[in-house]
């Protein structure tokens, strides 16, 4: 049983944090822990709780209000209620009153409000990547619309005498989507490369998705698939409807 008593003991509750960090698997009940040159008893250990949108956690210590040496800092309280929030706030400040009347309540808001800001940078960065991202998928595929529409008409007379040889449309479609497969694969490969390299940044900027997650890099690779067979099927469809009567009288 401990033998503390917070009535009269200068105590402290730390969280996980801490005990794995400093105390390597020692249990830290009643133990002494300095803060600000002051010894406290560890009392208890907190769960971590996440500081950030990201989930981040840091080591953290909590102590008793009656036990705080300075009073000239921020407190946060967490009320649960039912339906509008609003009208417990009067009961909220006058139960702070009660612990210290030197507290003041300063803007209280709902959970939801209070997330909503913490994220609102997140999601800015979340939409702007996604508008470039978008960009660059849209430029990819005219490029390489471009490209293979210069290849199918730089190609027309050898299109033509293959079909007039008795090529069926088919193989002139293929023949066109394996050329876009030589510009997709290795922008691909390389793409690939790249997120790997830059692994460790991208890191930085998701939630909930490792930098190195292979559904995440299957789905690009089947995103940028997709496009390249889209920005060659139209170039391999015009292939198919050259006139051969015209190609070879022009030869």
């Amino acid at each position: 049983p401990s033998t503390i008593d917070v009535a009269t003991d200068t105590v402290v509750w730390i969280n996980r944090q801490i005990a794995d960090r400093f105390f390597d698997g020692v249990d830290p009940l009643e133990e002494t822990l300095y803060l600000s040159d002051r010894p406290r008893r560890i009392a208890g250990i907190v769960e971590d709780i996440p500081f950030s949108a990201r989930g981040d956690v840091s080591p953290k210590a909590y102590i008793l209000h009656a036990q705080a040496d300075e009073r000239n800092w921020a407190l946060i309280r967490t009320l649960r209620t039912v339906g509008d929030p609003a009208p417990v706030w009067d009961a909220a400040r006058a139960a702070v009153r009660a612990l210290d009347p030197q507290l003041v309540v300063h803007r209280p808001g709902t959970f939801t409000a209070s997330l909503d800001q913490v994220r609102a940078q997140d999601r800015f960065a979340t939409l702007l990547m996604g508008a470039f991202g978008l960009l660059a998928l849209v430029l990819s595929l005219v490029g390489s619309y471009g490209v293979l529409s210069g290849t199918v008409a730089s190609r027309t007379r050898e299109i033509g005498i293959r079909m007039a040889l008795g090529a069926d449309r088919r193989s002139v479609r293929a023949l066109v989507l394996r050329h876009a497969a030589t510009l997709v694969v290795p922008g691909v490969i390389l793409g690939l490369a790249g997120a790997w390299v830059a692994r460790r940044w991208i890191q930085t900027l998701l939630f909930g998705v490792e930098a190195g997650d292979p559904l995440a890099y299957g789905l690009a690779v089947l995103v940028f698939a997709a496009a390249g067979t889209l920005a060659g099927w139209l170039p391999a469809r015009r292939a198919t409807r050259v006139d051969t009567v015209q190609v070879l009288g022009a030869e």
